[in-house]
């Protein structure tokens, strides 16, 4: 009879709670009907993606690898996909009627990069015998995806401020903004007076 023990921490049990209620809310965004449903999808994705890190991350914390060969090989990978997704979230609140196209997936090619790591890894883990997060290949391009992955967090976190500050600017100003119309009209009042 084989015995088998995880080795979990409380840190570990912090992030399979994480996890459950993680994609307890993806599936809530993908399966609810709104008005901005398909904002609320690419929300779920990102959402998604972040998940699958965050299960890599747990699986090799708690050694799966010696219970489930091979697990590592699976493709859970994906945080270039979460600047994109961001982006496109905020993009379908802040201007409803645009359509998503097929030169919109140019956003995701990144994840190409990714995937072709993940393959030399595998590669590189038949050679060896190790884990594909124990190779070579691993501790040479992780670095430059984290770094690719960080500057498309920034690139499209700055587009999507830009993004929602076009919005606002394309609102009309209620009686709820008092402070924000308050200060249009005595922005008003002194480029009036500098223009006489």
């Amino acid at each position: 009879m084989n015995s088998y023990t995880f080795h979990i921490s409380l840190y570990d049990l912090a992030f399979l709670g994480a996890i459950f209620i993680g994609l307890t809310f993806a599936s809530l965004l993908w399966f609810t009907k709104t008005v901005n449903r398909s904002a609320n999808r690419f929300l779920a994705l990102a959402l998604v993606t972040m998940i699958l890190w965050m299960m890599r991350i747990l699986a090799i914390d708690a050694r799966l690898n010696t219970y489930l060969l091979h697990w590592d090989r699976l493709p859970m990978h994906f945080l270039l996909a979460l600047g994109p997704l961001i982006y496109f979230y905020v993009l379908k609140i802040t201007r409803r009627q645009h359509k998503f196209s097929w030169r919109d997936l140019l956003h995701f090619s990144p994840l190409l990069l990714e995937q072709i790591a993940l393959l030399f890894e595998i590669r590189e883990s038949n050679n060896t015998g190790a884990a594909t997060y124990d190779t070579q290949a691993f501790q040479q391009l992780n670095p430059v995806l984290e770094l690719l992955v960080f500057v498309s967090m920034i690139t499209y976190l700055y587009r999507c401020n830009r993004l929602i500050q076009g919005f606002y600017r394309r609102l009309q100003p209620v009686l709820m903004d008092r402070p924000l119309v308050a200060i249009w009209r005595s922005e008003e009042r002194r480029v009036g007076k500098e223009c006489r």
